[in-house]
């Protein structure tokens, strides 16, 4: 696993640098540069706790944080866009990078946001009254738009995983009958994360057993990969290199690489005391380069660490220090590349 070669992270760093002397203000509604209001390039100085490697990140960070709100960075550490959003599980960005896809577990429902305006677009689920019928959530986790456009939502509290397309009142089960029937054979388990892999098919990580499926969109059980000593497993992804990377949310936490279905552990990140070590890290994602970016919730704060040498490479927020002024965060629950806007 090696980082990428010098002299495409010296090009990244040119264009960083060049986005950097951009003019703008990264708050209106219609911004000079062409991109949402999340992907402006930041003036003034940055607010890294690390910054080994300006390169380490090309895009902005989408991070959400527990309980009120969700803000933008940029690879310095500016914070560029900030927005108010109650109880925000897992956040992404739809393709055009203008609409935020936001699950809202204790709300009981899955809205889309408008980046730049903040206005609701669409919201599938009764606020505050969970249920199990084809219109109603029950702890909805995570929510990620497909590559059709529909929502892949893992609803939790009811162990299954529906499609819902922008718009409609009823959502068509992808994966599991219902929590009484969640231990029983294939696709059985909890859900707590169901995001979209290649060719339209999904990658749900589950919990009661710990384990990853990849499933297709008509719920057949294409792969699935044990994962042993992880009772509380994060959001699993796929990596370029076609592993899956996974979090265990305990204390002390661990990221693991595995091998796809054998479940055998090809990197694994788990140092006990002193800065390294993780806190209920909430969610994982590899980089391009190899890297691996990490929500490291316990500890408020995202770290990228290289696995070469496990060194912790890239960090916003203050170890163990919650704070909701610029270059601290207050237990961040997801964080997510931005995508220019088009």
């Amino acid at each position: 696993m090696r980082r990428a070669p010098a002299g495409r992270r010296a090009s990244a760093a040119a264009a960083l640098a060049l986005a950097l002397a951009l003019p703008g203000c990264g708050t209106g509604s219609r911004p000079p540069w062409p991109g949402s209001a999340a992907t402006h390039p930041g003036h003034g100085p940055g607010h890294l706790a690390v910054a080994a490697d300006t390169a380490v990140l090309t895009l902005n960070l989408l991070i959400a944080e527990r309980d009120h709100r969700l803000i933008a960075v940029t690879p310095r550490g500016q914070v560029v866009w900030r927005r108010r959003q109650a109880d925000p599980g897992a956040v992404s960005v739809t393709r055009t990078g203008r609409t935020l896809v936001v699950a809202e577990p204790r709300a009981d429902v899955v809205a889309l946001r408008r980046v730049d305006s903040g206005q609701l677009s669409f919201v599938f689920g009764q606020r505050h009254r969970p249920g199990s019928g084809s219109g109603s959530l029950d702890d909805p986790q995570t929510a990620f738009e497909t590559s059709d456009g529909a929502i892949a939502i893992a609803d939790s509290g009811n162990c299954r995983v529906l499609l819902v397309e922008p718009g409609a009142h009823r959502a068509a089960p992808i994966l599991g009958s219902g929590c009484a029937a969640a231990r029983r054979g294939p696709g059985g388990g909890v859900p707590v994360a169901a995001v979209p892999a290649a060719g339209g098919s999904l990658l749900v990580t589950e919990r009661a057993p710990a384990r990853v499926e990849l499933v297709s969109r008509a719920g057949a059980v294409l792969s699935s990969t044990p994962l042993r000593g992880l009772a509380t497993p994060g959001v699993a992804r796929l990596t370029p290199r076609g592993l899956i990377v996974v979090t265990d949310r305990a204390r002390p936490g661990r990221v693991e690489e595995l091998a796809k279905g054998s479940g055998a552990v090809r990197w694994r990140y788990a140092p006990h005391g002193a800065s390294g070590e993780l806190d209920d890290p909430a969610m994982a994602l590899a980089l391009a380069d190899g890297d691996v970016l990490v929500v490291d919730s316990g500890n408020d704060r995202v770290i990228v660490i290289d696995p070469r040498d496990d060194a912790i490479v890239w960090q916003y927020g203050h170890t163990g220090v919650a704070g909701r002024t610029p270059g601290y965060l207050d237990r961040p629950q997801s964080a997510t590349l931005v995508p220019v806007a088009r």
